[in-house]
């Protein structure tokens, strides 16, 4: 359960009650978020076939920046919405879909 990626909001709370359970302090939003930056990772990840770059929320929390091996940044997930969080309370499978799709656009650029 701790390495689990919650896909949408039943995983979101099954992994907040394991995680309070553990004795973690966290909220719905923490998971969300962890959630947002822990698949972007994941795809940027598949696409590069290994960890060469890093993601990491901007300083505002607003956006995911893509770093490249160099430290620069090479890219950002922006939301469509108001938040990233936000996206994924309104439609979880498809902010994963965009975050997919949004990667691919940044390794093939870059």
């Amino acid at each position: 359960m701790q390495n689990l990626i919650p896909g949408d909001m039943l995983e979101v709370n099954q992994k907040l009650r394991w995680e309070l359970d553990a004795g973690m302090s966290a909220d719905e939003s923490s998971v969300i978020n962890d959630a947002v930056l822990a698949g972007a990772q994941y795809f940027v990840d598949e696409a590069l076939e290994g960890s060469y770059w890093t993601v990491k929320w901007d300083a505002q929390h607003q956006n995911i920046d893509i770093y490249g091996t160099t430290g620069a940044v090479v890219g950002a997930i922006k939301p469509k919405g108001t938040t990233l969080e936000a996206d994924f309370r309104q439609d979880s499978q498809g902010l994963f879909i965009r975050i997919e799709k949004e990667v691919a656009v940044v390794v093939r650029d870059n």
